[in-house]
């Protein structure tokens, strides 16, 4: 398994940025002038907490599947269908998100008890 597919993706990470999520994590989307990958003009790159930070740089918390959890709280569980996919089940709301990898559908929970005012994160 890569590691992009234990963090949450950079479009949804952008989302948690904007909804005002600190930015603390293990890893980090980062623009860099050279490589990445390609997304709307800039190149991001996976990377591990810096030690110094570029001051031209973006940087957007890369949250992994545990540090979302943590957000979470017990109310929520993620469960893997056999066709691969994943859902997160927030309770008692009973609400429901699917994607491609675990961290992401627990970002897209997240973001929908975010936006909804149903929890806040510090």
């Amino acid at each position: 398994m890569t590691l992009e597919n234990q963090v949450v993706s950079l479009d949804l990470a952008k989302r948690l940025k904007e909804l005002g999520v600190k930015q603390e994590s293990l890893f980090y989307w980062v623009n860099q002038p050279n490589g990445g990958l390609r997304t709307n003009g800039y190149k991001w790159q996976l990377e591990p907490e810096p030690r110094t930070r570029h001051q031209s740089y973006d940087y957007i918390s890369a949250f992994t599947v545990a540090e979302l959890g943590e957000m979470l709280g017990r109310e929520s569980n993620s469960i893997m269908f056999a066709e691969g996919k994943w859902a997160c089940v927030a309770e008692p709301l009973f609400e429901l998100t699917e994607s491609d990898t675990e961290a992401n559908t627990r970002a897209k929970m997240l973001i929908y008890l975010l936006e909804n005012n149903l929890i806040s994160v510090k």
